[in-house]
């Protein structure tokens, strides 16, 4: 389920302090979604583990690449004009679908400049981006496969409709939360009580962790303690 509504500051503030393995071990505990959904696969990968989390609502977007006369750009503008629509923080989501996304980069320099400008915090992407310095200097999240040098004959072929990336269905308005570990998918109607599950999944791996590292760990006692076998 989607959400047009804000993210209140005290929430992105909150998101922004919690790693993404965090975030997904506390969704668990809401048992709304099988364990197998509600993430990006691997193959997309942080590019800038230094920035800490990432945190918006998605916009969605399909692009393609093909040989030929330059590409249309009627669907590059309906992008800008949908993100300025859209109350940030925003993740620009961008599914590839010319089937080589190693022959394109869908985004760069000015492009994430742009985007920063409209509302936006990051893009991620099943496909490539470029010019990686320039853009991890103004503080903008790259979430990709790889780079590729050329933007090639890129066109944006849709904006706004669901898109799969590595094997997750995005949907426009999902809130994204993501870092060096990967990205999760918020679902909305788990933020009032996300932050206490957030603390309880703390504090059971603190224990876990403090009694692996006791002197009086054995195998057993650590059965004992996750209550396996009682």
């Amino acid at each position: 389920m989607s959400s047009t509504r804000p993210l209140a500051d005290s929430e992105h503030e909150f998101l922004l302090g919690v790693d993404s393995p965090t975030v997904a071990n506390a969704i668990e505990r809401f048992a709304i979604r099988d364990r197998t959904e509600g993430f990006i696969g691997g193959n997309v990968q942080c590019v800038f583990p230094d920035l800490g989390s990432m945190v918006g609502r998605a916009l969605t977007v399909t692009m393609s690449d093909a040989p030929g006369p330059p590409a249309q750009r009627e669907g590059y503008w309906r992008m800008w004009e949908a993100l300025e629509a859209l109350e940030g923080p925003v993740v620009l989501v961008i599914a590839d679908a010319s089937g080589a996304p190693e022959r394109v980069a869908y985004s760069g320099e000015i492009m994430s400049r742009l985007a920063q400008k409209l509302g936006a915090v990051g893009m991620v992407t099943d496909g490539a981006l470029r010019d990686v310095a320039e853009v991890g200097e103004i503080g903008f999240h790259y979430f990709m496969r790889y780079p590729v040098v050329s933007h090639a004959n890129y066109e944006i072929v849709s904006v706004g409709d669901p898109v799969n990336i590595d094997g997750q269905r995005i949907v426009t308005g999902d809130l994204l939360h993501g870092d060096r570990n990967g990205i999760v998918v918020i679902p909305w109607e788990t933020l009032d009580r996300l932050p206490e599950e957030v603390a309880t999944v703390r504090r059971v791996e603190r224990t876990d962790m403090d009694l692996i590292a006791s002197d009086g760990f054995t195998l057993d006692a650590y059965k004992a303690h996750r209550g396996y076998g009682s």
